[in-house]
């Protein structure tokens, strides 16, 4: 048996190039589906986020396979001709790129939080669809209880560790800004209003009512029908857009019907929300996630790094013990 990965993410692709690896949970179903059908495959999950998406794989120790161009196969893009920038990581490496990723250190944002979430939500989805083996299980386990012990033990975050903050200080730069309409009340849509809403910004929610079954939102937010949301945008003075959608939440031919439409618009999806022509428009400013979470690392954090491969040192050796016991009971 062997674990391998594969992927690619912000520091090697744009936003426009990291879309068309993007999957929506409808995608990670298929791709389950096609994939369980290899018998030389054991187990597999799929990461998709807004910065990275990533394959990871146990196999037969005799299967020879490259990662990435299983992830290719499985949305559809020939590699052939075609030099796509990737990474791929095999057994223990796999651990402790994954706990790195876990602890937020291989985020835009230095220690980012949401992350840690993500990952165990992609455990959690393949477990669902039956695709997971004990292997995957156990890797993920320790990744993300070495991403909570970093976390904890080294405090990596901070105020400016979250995109949502990131975007409260764009709009904290300008002096117009009073009404917000936030369109999304998924995890990053209602933490952006609620943030909005408690720095004193009058702030707008949409909801879909046949989702949630009424409009109602946290206190101090209104809550807008998503389907008048273009109503809503007229009377804003800032647009954030935070959704999993495929489409477009705001199109620029619909924002031309407007008698007015704000100055400011700030996309955190990927897939983005915001059609990117929008910024042609008189006077318009689009921010995207890419051009408001960009940081280097500085050389705190790698001195920061040394101690956090400390810490997962120890995740990998527990890990190499359990395989090890697994391995002798097996045989």
């Amino acid at each position: 048996m062997k674990i391998l990965m594969a992927g690619l993410d912000y520091t090697l692709a744009n936003i426009e190039e990291r879309e068309k690896f993007s999957f929506t949970k409808s995608m990670i179903e298929l791709a389950y589906s096609e994939i369980i059908e290899n018998e030389n495959i054991l187990g597999t999950v799929i990461i998709s986020t807004c910065n990275r998406t990533e394959i990871y794989l146990s196999c037969k120790a005799t299967y020879k396979c490259n990662p990435f161009e299983i992830l290719c196969g499985l949305l559809k893009i020939k590699v052939e001709g075609k030099q796509i920038p990737y990474y791929t990581k095999e057994n223990e490496e796999v651990l402790r790129h994954l706990s790195h990723l876990a602890c937020g250190v291989k985020s835009q944002i230095w220690g980012e939080d949401q992350i840690i979430t993500q990952v165990k939500n992609a455990i959690v989805m393949a477990r669902e669809f039956g695709t997971t083996d004990s292997y995957l299980e156990v890797l993920f386990r320790n990744a993300v209880t070495a991403g909570k012990k970093i976390k904890s033990t080294l405090r990596l975050s901070t105020r400016e560790a979250s995109v949502v903050y990131k975007a409260l200080n764009i709009l904290e730069e300008k002096d117009s800004i009073q009404k917000v309409l936030v369109i999304g009340n998924g995890e990053i849509g209602k933490l952006m209003a609620e943030v909005l809403q408690k720095n004193g910004y009058e702030t707008l929610n949409t909801l879909r009512q046949y989702t949630s079954g009424s409009l109602t939102a946290s206190y101090g937010i209104i809550a807008v029908d998503y389907a008048k949301r273009y109503e809503a945008i007229e009377k804003v003075d800032a647009v954030i857009s935070a959704t999993l959608s495929p489409h477009y939440t705001c199109e620029k031919d619909e924002i031309l019907n407007l008698k007015n439409y704000p100055k400011l618009w700030i996309d955190l999806a990927l897939p983005r929300d915001i059609e990117t022509s929008i910024k042609e428009l008189d006077g318009v400013e689009l921010y995207d996630i890419d051009n408001i979470s960009a940081e280097e690392i500085k050389e705190s954090h790698r001195e920061q790094l040394k101690e956090i491969d400390i810490i997962i040192d120890k995740y990998i050796l527990e890990y190499r013990k359990w395989c090890d016991y697994k391995k002798n009971n097996d045989e």
